[in-house]
């Protein structure tokens, strides 16, 4: 008798463990989590890139961005990264020589040209939630407004390496198609050329001695773009 009841016990307590267990989780039709059905994609954005204000305000200003983003998710939450862009920046022209308002030679038009490589981190893994992907991204690129020679001040921004890192949403609702927005920080170094240490007769140096003649700077870019899944 002993023995029949613990069977029946036992029996009793799988029923309800097992219950149980189903009723854990969603089910497949209700899950938030669906499965990204493409591994690439192809995005054009524009957007807004923010150059940093440096002491003499020489380095290039912030403008209209447009780009490319392409994405290759290599498996589970990784993906590799390629992206080109060009912004409409502006750079101020400095005499260093003189004093006074003759110094300001005004701005010019300085489109800049980035391009990039990196990895990303999807944080839903390989699939949505509620057709959202957030991702982080870093990578390493060079960023060039193509001028070989210095301006009238002898400050030149050239081509220079550039670190890359940021974060981004996708919005996926399934198809072929998705909208993604980000925000990528560039990572890059300028350089003052001597003459702005030297002040002129009767004047004062562009920026003090204490300044570092190259540093880093932080310069964030504002996007959103259409994609392209396959």
């Amino acid at each position: 008798m002993k023995n029949r009841f613990a069977a029946m016990l036992s029996g009793t307590l799988m029923l309800m463990s097992t219950a149980a267990a189903a009723q854990v989780g969603y089910l497949p039709q209700h899950s938030p989590f669906l499965d990204l059905e493409h591994s690439q994609e192809f995005t054009l954005f524009s957007g807004y890139y923010h150059g940093h204000r440096d002491p003499a305000d020489v380095a290039p200003q912030g403008g209209f961005l447009v780009g490319a983003h392409y994405e290759w998710r290599a498996g589970g939450p990784a993906h590799l990264i390629g992206e080109i862009s060009r912004s409409s920046s502006n750079m101020r022209n400095l005499n260093p020589f003189v004093n006074g308002v003759a110094r300001d030679l005004g701005t010019e038009s300085r489109p800049l040209y980035a391009a990039n490589v990196g990895l990303g981190l999807s944080l839903t893994g390989a699939k949505s939630w509620h057709h959202i992907v957030p991702e982080l991204t870093s990578g390493i690129g060079f960023i060039s407004d193509f001028r070989s020679q210095p301006d009238t001040g002898g400050f030149k921004f050239g081509t220079r390496f550039a670190l890359n890192w940021g974060g981004g949403i996708r919005w996926v609702p399934g198809g072929s198609w998705q909208v993604r927005g980000d925000i990528t920080n560039k990572l890059y170094t300028i350089s003052y050329p001597e003459a702005f240490f030297v002040a002129p007769a009767g004047g004062t140096a562009v920026v003090a001695s204490t300044q570092a003649r190259s540093f880093w700077t932080n310069n964030p870019a504002f996007t959103l773009g259409l994609s392209r899944l396959f």
